[in-house]
């Protein structure tokens, strides 16, 4: 095994430079060139696959999960470590334990990146299984190890595999300066990559919806710089809403249950971008007794001062909140730049003969009320019916589906 000691190119800059806009871990990983896999650890790999593993440098992303490799001006992302052990779950991502992707999550993400790819997407992706583990839950307590012959439950957990033209995993849309600084390393103008970036995600968001996939979890920090949207691991399947709705109208008793449907997914996916985690915000403001502009002022300043939330657990908490691009970004804009900039993502998700009432509707809005509201996303859903009144899904409820059949799978015997 061997490690390259060269500065490595990506999309024709050296990766100092991306390292002074974005800093960035370095570690090792072990790569096989039979499948173009790369793997955090090797202990549990099977023989022969180990005996062919070449170790390389890699830059790792602050997700903790994930890292990636760049080689010849490309870039290849992993996520999923391949160590099972694990004494914490992780209920953003769908319970699964710290540091892993398990099989179910992995394979649908695949999926959905692959679906949309081959519809004029940008990044496809690949999962591979890696093994087996026992996971033991204690109340709310877990215990993930090595498979044996003890009591457990058998998960599968595996590594996936990102790539794409211009795909660039480590700087997400929520990173304010860090996608300005971006900019400049790109000679273009600021607001020129984030116009460009919505125009992206507008069309890869329709044509998703097009394609009956809902990402359900579209917060700024799942959509790249390019505007790529990447972490389908929780999406939903327009033909599984059937079977969903089977099983929740007689095992959830909530006014949310009649919002689950086609219309209330894509509202979500559109309102959660744009308007944040709306039910977590709301409890925020309650907790800590705070109105809608006082508590995104105190987000605003812990995003920009980032070192002073490490290790208080509030202020972590709130630095972490998904306030939606809204108020993470365009307000800190110029109206009319803001309005270059929804009229980016409106231009490229909505339809022609829509696009121009919608405009007129949303800016209404805006000049109003100087936030994004559940109103604005509606405009944008529902059309035809502008005074329509829709809400956003709580994630809590998005998440609590991944207990149930058909989203939970069978245990492994």
């Amino acid at each position: 095994m061997t490690q390259e000691k060269e500065d490595f190119l990506l999309y024709g800059h050296h990766m100092t430079e991306w390292r002074h806009v974005r800093p960035l871990a370095q570690g090792i990983a072990y790569f096989d060139p039979k499948t173009k896999m790369a793997y955090s650890h090797i202990d549990y790999l099977v023989e022969d696959v180990r005996g062919r593993l070449l170790q390389k440098r890699t830059f790792e992303s602050h997700s903790q999960r994930a890292y990636f490799i760049v080689e010849n001006n490309e870039l290849n992302e992993y996520k999923g470590l391949t160590l099972p052990y694990s004494d914490e779950i992780v209920p953003a991502s769908g319970q699964q334990p710290r540091g892993l992707l398990l099989k179910e999550h992995g394979e649908r993400e695949a999926s959905a990146l692959n679906d949309i790819a081959k519809n004029g997407g940008n990044v496809k992706a690949e999962y591979f299984d890696v093994g087996l583990a026992s996971l033991k839950r204690e109340g709310s307590k877990i215990n993930v190890r090595p498979l044996t012959a003890e009591d457990g439950e058998i998960i599968r957990y595996g590594v996936l595999r990102r790539w794409g033209h211009d795909y660039i995993p480590f700087i997400r849309l929520d990173l304010f300066q860090i996608v300005r600084q971006l900019a400049i390393m790109k000679g273009v103008d600021h607001i020129e990559l984030l116009s460009s970036a919505l125009a992206r995600f507008g069309r890869v968001l329709r044509t998703t919806h097009e394609l009956g996939i809902y990402h359900c979890f579209t917060h700024p920090g799942n959509i790249d710089a390019h505007g790529n949207l990447i972490d389908y691991e929780h999406a939903i399947y327009s033909d599984e809403i059937p079977a969903i709705n089977e099983n929740i109208s007689t095992k959830i008793k909530s006014e949310d249950v009649e919002r689950f449907s086609e219309a209330g997914l894509r509202f979500r996916d559109i309102d959660v971008f744009f308007g944040g985690e709306r039910e977590i915000l709301r409890r925020c403001q309650e907790c800590f007794k705070l109105s809608h502009e006082e508590l995104m002022t105190k987000v605003r300043f812990l995003r920009e001062n980032i070192e002073l939330s490490v290790g208080i657990p509030v202020f972590e908490l709130l630095a972490h909140l998904n306030i939606g691009f809204y108020e993470d970004t365009l307000k800190k804009l110029s109206i009319r730049d803001q309005r270059r900039i929804i009229e980016a993502f409106i231009d490229n998700y909505c339809s022609i003969s829509e696009r121009q009432g919608i405009k007129k509707k949303i800016f209404s809005v805006l000049d109003r009320a100087r936030e994004w509201t559940e109103a604005i996303s509606g405009f944008i859903v529902n059309p035809e019916n502008l005074e329509a009144c829709i809400r956003q899904i709580p994630s809590e409820f998005i998440l609590g589906l991944w207990e149930l059949p058909p989203l939970k799978l069978c245990p492994i015997d």
